[in-house]
């Protein structure tokens, strides 16, 4: 077969069809290269601005489906109560004075914001006073009945031995006293009793003695200590105890979920607190930033920053790879514009079709680019090759589309296959990300064929110029001196390139039993674990799939200083939910305790706060303490205060009920405390909060499955099912979709692969080699995971299908050249050998750029997407090449 001899011709109608349009395109770049790059460069200024509207939302919300029942009920949840996404301002300073001033006045700036912009704060909460003056003028209700009705007869004695009247009605009960037994002669008083007698008791003891402030003083001392404990802040402001740090708490209608609307509210704030110029309050006073709206911003902004330089690190390892495998920087140039056409095309579908990404579509730019290159970096190949075999370059160029377009068609179809497997799934996690990769990958593959020749073109022209030849030759002559031939080698005259390809392609060639063999033992160790890791393979320690550094500085380090400031009964330390009526509220109370107690593992409710249980008790229960605070009022007359101290009678007076005291309500409470039960309509009572024990994680995916169970969707006695939903259901929901939608991908996508690799490779030996190859390496990758006890979560499941998808790419191609090349298995491993391993290497960055992030969950895609390549690579260089071999031995040429 002479060099420059195609490899490629057209059969068939539709091959045919397929040749001329390739002609067409091919042609079109060669002959008007510059209107076809300035069209590329065009649609990617479009895209620039297009896609400024583009939102990140990396709430976990955003990665269930909308039909979720859980989001759903939520949802309805979050409509009823609002937002109620809070921004917390802490002024931290040595002077308490100084810091109640500096709250006062960024009250009195945001109460005017709230006037302004009721789109943006609900409410402003910046201290307790009216807290305090509630409990303080209904402590008496807010006593025990017990100790209400002790109080009453404690007074009503301490009344009459006053006045003399307990002693005078107690003589006239007693016996008739002994005679008075004969006094001592020297006239000394008589002996006293033994001891051990039990009347030896002396007769001033015998008798109750008076006590000071008529025995209120205990009572009073209690009952402002009971009303204190409603409200933990005494100076009337949010602050520590030392008063060094200081709160406003600002309650947005706002979602807090990294929306626009929260973003305004912290940069307005942060305004105000510029303009007041906080040393002017003191020289060292500090402000900073807490709550759901700061912590939402900072994690989209470290989302969008690592997004960013996960993409810049991808470009530069990207880029040395093409220049050491192309040995020029021209070709740097011709794979770049094509992906970064895929790229901002997939940004703009995802602006147009949703609006917004999640957290993992962040990091699609990175992958897109990791794995689009594979497209051009096998057409550049080709082309190189050709040229190399001494084949006319424009010629060389409709070969190379010619010659590629089997393998990249298939590539680019398991590529859809991929992340298409994604989208048939209802978990928005998979589903978006599927169907922006979709579109990103298909661009990509459809952008090639026009834009690689036109580049190819324009650089051919250019380089003809003088001083640019002879840069080139000097380029050439310092890549190829001893010490840097062998990293950037050149296209021999036969095609292959480099020692590696060749020692791989001799290896499986002459050992191809031994191979075959520790593969399959390779394979046999990964399976031995593989039925334990499939019957449950999920990751439920929600620890490990948050930000490492959430707690690290910035708003995460200033929300602990602010549950110093925030923390205590006022914040109602708990999970909110809802009632559909707030009559429900007790019964539905009732019935979650009873789901509560049936949990096989014991319970994991301590107590549930409704508005209920901050009023001093039922209307009956007000009632009877009102008649025993009557009583007390009653005794409490001018005559008995008058025959006391002053001291004595400023205490009493204190104590004394008022008349205006009455059965208090929900509507009575102050509205720092009626907003925690409140709605947006102004319906009180429905909403409640459960606590949880102190034991119980959070963080633990299967204590959220409890939680679920014992309160989501309440069943009352009369069969009404009451919709209650909290964060715990979007954990639960979010592991029941994985459960669900996982698998689905998975198999659709092999299922998807098994039928273009039986269409593309068009007989046994091929279909059988590819599969068995592609199997191989995902069983290696799952068997990796289960040795280093890695799980699967709502992010790195997405590498199962598309490892299928992408890894299948590799086998083909390999299988695919031998083809062309009449089964020469060997000569196919040398030519296309060190593409197929730039392929693995730059989709290996794409992965590897989520390494970088501080989401846990994403670097753990990254690592089993990375190890996923890895073996699917080394599986189709190595072990498909002997399996070739060894089925077949080399054709006749």
């Amino acid at each position: 077969m002479s060099n420059d001899r195609p490899e490629t011709k057209p059969s068939g109608p539709i091959g045919r069809a397929v040749d001329r349009v390739i002609g067409v395109l091919v042609g079109a770049g060669i002959r008007h290269p510059l209107l076809v790059i300035f069209t590329a460069i065009a649609v990617l200024v479009a895209a620039r601005f297009y896609t400024d509207r583009l939102q990140l939302r990396s709430d976990f919300l955003e990665l269930l489906p909308r039909d979720s029942p859980g989001l759903i009920a939520f949802e309805k949840q979050i409509s009823r109560v609002g937002g109620g996404a809070t921004l917390l301002v802490i002024f931290e300073s040595p002077d308490r004075a100084a810091n109640e001033k500096a709250i006062d006045e960024l009250t009195r700036r945001v109460e005017g914001l709230q006037k302004e912009r009721p789109d943006l704060v609900s409410y402003v909460e910046s201290g307790t006073k009216d807290v305090r003056k509630y409990f303080e003028d209904n402590k008496w209700l807010y006593a025990d009945l017990a100790d209400l009705q002790s109080a009453d007869n404690t007074l009503d004695r301490q009344i009459a031995i006053k006045s003399g009247l307990v002693e005078d009605l107690e003589s006239l009960d007693e016996a008739p006293a002994p005679p008075p037994a004969p006094s001592p002669s020297n006239g000394a008083a008589p002996p006293p009793r033994e001891a051990s007698d039990p009347q030896a008791k002396p007769a001033e003891e015998a008798k109750e003695e008076a006590k000071p402030t008529l025995g209120m003083d205990d009572y009073k001392a209690r009952w402002d200590k009971r009303a204190n404990e409603k409200d933990e802040f005494p100076t009337g402001y949010f602050c520590n105890p030392e008063g060094t740090l200081h709160g406003i708490r600002i309650v947005s209608s706002t979602s807090g979920m990294g929306d626009r609307g929260g973003d305004s509210l912290y940069d307005t704030v942060k305004k105000y607190v510029a303009e007041m110029n906080l040393a002017s309050y003191h020289p060292e006073m500090k402000a900073a930033y807490a709550g759901d709206i700061p912590n939402a911003i900072a994690e989209k902004e470290s989302v969008v920053s690592e997004a960013v330089w996960a993409t810049g690190i991808a470009m530069v390892l990207i880029v040395f790879g093409v220049f050491a495998f192309f040995r020029s920087f021209s070709a740097i140039i011709v794979m770049i514009l094509p992906v970064a056409v895929g790229v901002a095309c997939a940004y703009s579908f995802a602006t147009a079709t949703f609006g917004y990404v999640n957290t993992s579509g962040a990091f699609l730019g990175a992958i897109i680019l990791g794995n689009g290159v594979n497209y051009p970096i096998v057409l550049l190949n080709r082309y190189r090759e050709f040229v190399a075999r001494g084949m006319d370059r424009d010629v060389a160029k409709k070969e190379a589309v010619r010659n590629a377009f089997r393998a990249e068609l298939v590539g680019a179809s398991v590529a859809g296959i991929a992340y298409g497997s994604l989208v048939i799934t209802r978990f928005r996690g998979f589903s978006q990300f599927g169907m922006i990769g979709f579109v990103g990958m298909l661009l990509v593959w459809a952008s090639i064929i026009p834009l690689v020749p036109a580049m190819l073109t324009l650089i051919e022209k250019g380089r003809s110029l003088g001083p640019i030849a002879s840069l080139l030759r000097a380029r050439d002559q310092i890549l190829d001196t001893p010490g840097l031939k062998w990293l950037f080698p050149h296209v021999k005259p036969d095609g292959t390139r480099g020692p590696v390809m060749g020692f791989c392609a001799t290896l499986s060639e002459r050992f191809p039993i031994p191979i075959l063999i520790i593969a399959a033992l390779l394979t046999v160790v990964a399976v031995a674990k593989l039925p334990s890791f499939i019957a449950d393979p999920w990751e439920y320690n929600f620890a490990k799939l948050g930000s490492r550094g959430s707690k690290k500085g910035g708003a995460g380090e200033w929300s602990i200083k602010a549950e110093k400031v925030f923390g205590g009964r006022l914040n109602i330390a708990g999970i909110m939910m809802l009632a559909d009526r707030p009559e429900q509220v007790l019964d539905v109370e009732a019935q979650i305790l009873a789901n509560d107690a049936k949990d096989p593992q014991g319970k994991i409710v301590h107590d549930i706060v409704t508005i209920h249980d901050l009023l001093p008790g039922t209307a009956a229960e007000q009632e009877a303490k009102l008649a025993v605070l009557e009583r007390i009022r009653d005794r409490l007359t001018e005559r008995v205060l008058h025959d006391l101290s002053e001291d004595e009678r400023n205490t009493l007076l204190e104590l004394k009920p008022p008349e205006t005291l009455r059965v208090l309500d929900p509507k009575d409470l102050p509205p720092l405390l009626q907003r925690r039960f409140q709605e947006r309509d102004g319906t009180v009572g429905a909403v409640f909060y459960v606590r949880y024990r102190p034991d119980m994680s959070f963080s633990d995916g299967r204590n959220m499955l409890r939680m679920a169970a014992t309160t989501d969707n309440v069943k009352l006695a009369d069969g009404t099912v009451v919709t209650t939903a909290s964060r715990s259901t979007i954990f639960a929901e979010m592991i029941r979709s994985m459960r669900r939608d996982g698998p689905l991908a998975t198999f659709a996508s092999f299922f998807a692969v098994c039928c273009v690799v039986a269409v593309a490779t068009a007989n046994k030996r091929g279909f059988i080699c590819v599969l068995a190859s592609l199997l191989m390496g995902v069983i290696w990758m799952l068997g990796g995971a289960v040795w280093t006890d890695a799980k699967l979560n709502f992010l790195n499941f997405v590498a199962l299908p598309i490892t299928f998808g992408i890894g299948s790419e590799y086998p083909f191609n390999i299988y695919d050249r031998s083809r062309l090349l009449d089964g020469d298995v060997s000569l196919a491993v040398r030519r296309s050998g060190g593409a197929v391993a730039m392929c693995s290497w730059t989709t290996c960055i794409g992965y590897g750029s989520m390494l970088v992030a501080d989401n846990q969950a994403l670097q753990s895609f990254g690592r089993l997407a990375v190890f996923g390549e890895i073996t699917t690579f080394i599986a189709a260089l190595i072990v498909l090449p002997a399996m070739l071999h060894v089925w077949k031995r080399r054709a006749p040429r």
